[in-house]
């Protein structure tokens, strides 16, 4: 016999354990699993944006491990300059710590968290496990990652994206730990549909890159070429992974009935920056709003969260995909105007830090605008029919 929850939140990511924290919070009665025995680890930079930060009710500071105030680019592997602000930009941590704090501020607040429970199927709102046991909610949150066991039970398509590899340098032992400290460094024009990252932790450096799902043959090489480049080892790369990034289009599924989908479960990262964390949060607090409204009978389903997301998210990865199909398209003017304009550069950390938005970026172009959203949506098909020949090559 199944045991009946309020709500059940599969995947204990920082959107999943976003999610169960406010439902908790709220009085709400919720079980939250992931397969994973905590703590663990997953592919990921581990950096997490000021405005991220901005929306959790706790401070990260007992999982930080360097605050980032500076962005050093290089492009082409070429011409390299540096930008300091005159406040911080992000955090850096290790999933891994991150993860398994953001489940204690869950546990903290009332949810019941299990981990090394490997969800087997979904039934409507039962979950059964691996291990036979079956769990029913009134509302279902899916937090477990790109095309998770979630997705593939209600039979829905998968969603489509970019690849990344990444690896870590330690400090002590690589000629270029000593150079990375409060800088993230990125590495522009190189990838096609990417970048190139250098995230400074306490004792490593996490080094990688991503791009269109055509370089993933390639990403082992050009990995350790780029890692060579900025003067660490690239043959001593340690935990190596590759993982998916999963991007949304605008009419993927982000509900079915009582069953959400939130970060990268709903293809919500942002496809300029491949930063999937804030949008996480984001989503798993809209999540747990609509499921809270369900449990308290002002709604018979989820589709209330579908609206939220297409109001308030959607709209940023939509100018997220105009830039994205710019810049790659044709880079060199964009890194000349984070490199040359001051004011550029301002509204791009305003953005980080949450202050403003993409949209209100685009907003500021006045009639410009016509004109970027021309040429941004014949950079987009172009960029689609090079994608779907990748494909098919």
């Amino acid at each position: 016999m199944a045991k009946h929850w309020d709500a059940i939140v599969v995947g204990a990511g920082p959107g999943g354990s976003t999610a169960a924290y406010d439902m908790a919070a709220a009085g709400a009665d919720v079980l939250l699993l992931d397969r994973a025995r905590f703590p663990r680890d997953k592919p990921c930079g581990g950096g997490v944006l000021v405005s991220a930060l901005r929306l959790l009710p706790y401070s990260l500071d007992p999982v930080t491990e360097q605050t980032i105030t500076s962005f050093r680019v290089r492009y082409k592997r070429r011409r390299e300059f540096e930008h300091h602000y005159h406040e911080p930009l992000a955090i850096m941590t290790q999933r891994s710590r991150l993860d398994a704090y953001m489940v204690e501020r869950a546990v903290e607040a009332g949810a019941e968290f299990r981990d090394a429970s490997a969800v087997r199927s979904i039934d409507g709102t039962t979950i059964r496990l691996a291990n036979g046991d079956a769990h029913e909610g009134q509302a279902i949150v899916a937090a477990d990652g790109a095309n998770g066991v979630v997705r593939r039970g209600l039979g829905l398509p998968r969603l489509r994206g970019a690849v990344a590899l990444e690896g870590n340098a330690a400090r002590s032992e690589q000629p270029a730990g000593a150079r990375w400290s409060d800088a993230v460094g990125l590495e522009l024009g190189s990838m096609p549909g990417g970048y190139g990252w250098v995230f400074p932790k306490g004792d490593h450096c996490n080094v990688g890159l991503g791009g269109f799902p055509s370089a993933a043959p390639t990403l082992r090489d050009e990995l350790s070429r780029y890692a060579s480049g900025e003067s660490f080892d690239g043959g001593s790369l340690t935990e190596l992974r590759g993982h998916h990034l999963p991007l949304r289009d605008p009419d993927s599924a982000l509900v079915r009935d009582r069953v959400a989908f939130v970060g990268d479960a709903a293809g919500l990262i942002d496809p300029l920056s491949g930063e999937g964390i804030g949008n996480a949060i984001r989503s798993g607090q809209l999540a747990a709003e609509t499921a809270l409204e369900l449990v308290s009978g002002e709604a018979s389903d989820m589709l209330a969260y579908r609206g939220r997301v297409e109001e308030e998210i959607e709209p940023e990865l939509r100018v997220a995909r105009q830039l994205q199909a710019l810049f790659h398209q044709c880079p060199w003017p964009y890194v000349q105007l984070l490199r040359r304009s001051d004011r550029f550069w301002t509204a791009f950390c305003r953005i980080v830090r949450g202050e403003s938005t993409y949209s209100q970026l685009q907003g500021r172009l006045g009639p410009g605008r016509v004109v970027v959203d021309a040429a941004a949506s014949f950079a987009e098909r172009r960029a689609g029919r090079a994608a779907a020949w990748q494909t098919s090559s």
